[in-house]
């Protein structure tokens, strides 16, 4: 009874917190003169010219511009144009500016250094390594986002292992259990603690400050300092404050489709994955298994996700389970490889690259294997999934899970 009395008092703050931050928003139309500051959210994607995307407002809005001069994820940018309406395929109504006034802006010093790693880093990468491998590299060790040949991005969509691409809170955990390791064997537990957190705030500056980048670093910071202290328990409670203050400090964060799939993957393996595990002879069989462990992992997030990824993207593959479980534990070999590889290039660029190098192999049989899975069809297409069919879903899953929990065999 207290509990749900301080839930809905939480529930209801964040009500009026709502309200009130979209009734203070201002109104955008088409064709309206705007003048904003932003410190760019990502890289730049550029061909014969650049596109730009920055938040005006509550709003994305995507700009266009020449190819030179170049600007880069953080740059601190004053934008000046008219604003001009697009629609997409899905109904989506967007703001595009064409070719507006920019001018760069002083940025602020330390996330300068940060980004001047983030820059190196790729730089290295793209040395040992050809571009497509450089950039599944980058993604898999830092959640970087660099240019990737349409072919390839393609198949890890329809394969389903676009995620691991993305800084998530299994990469963040890595990361951090990484640097604690390191940082163990020469300073006291606490102190250890401490300096991992800070590795962690860095590898969000590194990867980009996206919702879904930003929620796994929180929930990778709880859940690190929780199998710390040995309050596995706090992992749970984590997902939710991290949820809720995302949400509270920018509603927009909601309607995000990473924040959206990293909170129910999450989710998914904070409550699902257990279950595997509190049956004997399925414990037995995931033990014994050489994919037995990622099988549970994928089983458990997709099982969350599924919902979303039907009604944002409308396909899913069949084989994406049996990818996942092929490839999965390759990707703490590639962050360990990476990572190493990354921080010793800073200081030997020749000694970096040797080591990048060293992922070749594990790469190669990444890119086989969804070679191979992304030839197989099985790509279930759904269309307008509607909120009542995701509503019950998530009822009939809490049910299923509710009841498998108390379930012994």
């Amino acid at each position: 009874m207290k509990i749900a009395a301080i839930a809905s008092v939480f529930l209801l703050f964040l009500g009026v917190r709502v309200f009130l931050y979209y009734q203070n928003q201002p109104q955008f139309t088409e064709g309206q003169l705007v003048s904003f500051k932003t410190e760019l959210p990502t890289e730049p994607k550029i061909s014969n010219r650049q596109s730009l995307s920055a938040n005006l407002g509550n709003r994305r809005v995507f700009i266009i511009t020449s190819s030179w001069p170049q600007y880069h994820y953080q740059d601190n940018l004053k934008i000046s144009g008219k604003l001009e309406s697009r629609v997409l395929k899905d109904g989506t109504k967007i703001f595009v500016l064409f070719f507006p006034k920019i001018e760069k802006q002083k940025s602020n010093n330390f996330l300068g250094v940060i980004v001047g790693i983030r820059q190196k880093f790729i730089t290295i990468f793209n040395k040992a390594l050809p571009s497509n491998y450089s950039a599944l590299l980058l993604g898999i060790t830092f959640g970087i986002k660099e240019k990737m040949t349409d072919n390839f991005l393609n198949e890890l969509r329809i394969t389903g292992v676009l995620h691991v691409i993305a800084a998530s809170g299994m990469n963040v955990t890595l990361f951090g259990g990484f640097i604690s390791a390191i940082f163990s064997f020469f300073l006291k537990r606490q102190l250890a603690l401490f300096f991992s957190i800070f590795g962690i705030l860095i590898y969000v500056v590194l990867a980009g400050f996206e919702a879904s980048i930003i929620r796994a670093a929180i929930m990778g910071i709880l859940v690190f300092s929780a199998q710390i202290l040995g309050r596995q328990r706090l992992s749970s409670y984590g997902l939710i404050l991290a949820g809720y203050f995302m949400v509270l400090l920018s509603p927009d964060t909601i309607f995000d489709i990473g924040f959206q799939l990293s909170f129910v993957a999450t989710a998914g393996l904070l409550y699902i994955r257990p279950i595997f595990y509190s049956s004997e002879p399925i414990k037995r069989i995931l033990g014994n298994s050489l994919v037995g462990e990622d099988i549970a992992t994928t089983i458990s997030a997709q099982a969350a996700a599924l919902p979303i990824l039907l009604a944002n993207f409308g396909i899913y593959s069949i084989w994406s389970i049996v990818v996942n479980a092929l490839v999965l534990w390759t990707v703490p070999i590639l962050m360990v490889i990476g990572g190493v590889g990354g921080v010793l290039g800073l200081f030997f660029d020749l000694a970096g690259k040797s080591v990048i190098f060293l992922s070749f192999p594990f790469i190669l049989y990444f890119e086989k294997i969804i070679d191979v899975f992304s030839n197989f069809g099985g790509i279930l297409k759904i269309e307008n999934l509607s909120w009542q069919i995701v509503c019950g879903y998530y009822l009939l899953l809490g049910v299923v899970v509710y009841k498998l929990k108390n379930f012994k065999i």
